[in-house]
């Protein structure tokens, strides 16, 4: 046994503000998950009016190519069809 026994520390209480920060905090995901995905079916929706193949509609986006694609399956827009010339 030691010589000095345990104090008991009171139980800890978050500040006011950091309750706040943490509310500001999840605020600002809760909208970015918004605004994320709104962008994306925005993606979608343009993929599927302009005709555009994925890898074209990547070039205009800060995502790659196969992260457009899984856009594409998420929101059902079936991917543009290459039309290949018969040689003779």
């Amino acid at each position: 046994m030691s010589a000095h026994p345990k104090k008991a520390s009171p139980p800890y209480e978050p500040s006011a503000k950091l309750l706040a920060a943490q509310k500001a905090m999840d605020d600002a995901w809760t909208e970015y998950e918004a605004k994320r995905h709104a962008y994306r079916k925005a993606i979608a929706d343009e993929l599927r009016a302009s005709g555009l193949s994925q890898g074209k509609m990547a070039e205009h986006t800060p995502y790659t190519e196969p992260t457009v694609r899984s856009i594409a399956i998420e929101y059902n827009v079936t991917p543009k069809r290459q039309v290949r010339s018969k040689k003779d």
